[in-house]
């Protein structure tokens, strides 16, 4: 029987990309050093949002409400929505900056696949995880005296991301939610493919290899 040789990980690619940094931002004048060092405060706000959703933050309805500061207009929580599953990125970086708006984009990444509403995994349509990126944009909201949120001139604010996006977790946290929602459920349907979904993501935690649901 043969035997397909094992792609290098997913984390060991990421590093070896990392020689590509300074192309890959070339054209946004971002130096190598700002980016690894997260120097820029909307670099730090983008960092700490892509940690709470690896974590799971946008799973349910009561992690969505609190991440929901983060973003300048709320959305309700879409219950039904598929689950899309990422590694975080390797490299943080602000590529434009326009007074109160600032434009970050993250790299080296991976996209896994999705997972839909009856727990059923669909991987992407390559052999294994996509390499990926994302764009931000953000706009500083400023507070005036009263605590309400303004755009006129004050002495604190914060970062928002202009739009709420889609559900979307780490590996870890989704199969810590599938194991949850398998065992709150009493539909045999619901069970199995929560069953096949764990073991494909699973799979992916040892590499870049195709997830197998089977």
């Amino acid at each position: 029987m043969l035997h397909q040789l094992r792609k290098p990980s997913c984390f060991r690619l990421r590093w070896l990309a990392l020689g590509l940094i300074a192309i890959q931002f070339l054209e946004s004048d971002v130096s190598v050093a700002q980016v690894l060092q997260y120097k820029k405060d909307s670099e730090r706000f983008v960092r700490r949002y892509e940690r709470l959703v690896a974590k799971g933050a946008l799973l349910t309805p009561e992690g969505w409400a609190g991440i929901s500061a983060m973003f300048e207009r709320s959305a309700p929580f879409p219950a039904n929505s598929d689950i899309e599953i990422i590694t975080g990125p390797g490299i943080i970086g602000e590529t434009s900056r326009d007074g109160d708006r600032a434009r970050v984009e993250t790299k080296w990444g991976d996209y896994c696949g999705t997972v839909d509403s009856h727990l059923r995994y669909q991987a992407p349509a390559t052999d294994g995880c996509i390499m990926t990126g994302e764009s931000f944009n953000l706009v500083f909201v400023r507070r005036n005296k009263s605590g309400e949120q303004s755009q006129v001139t004050s002495e604190s604010g914060e970062w928002k991301i202009e739009a709420p996006k889609v559900r979307v977790a780490g590996v870890s946290a989704s199969i810590r939610y599938l194991e949850a929602r398998r065992e709150k459920s009493n539909d045999p349907i619901i069970r199995k493919n929560a069953d096949r979904t764990i073991k494909a993501l699973r799979h992916l935690s040892s590499g870049c290899g195709r997830p197998n649901a089977c």
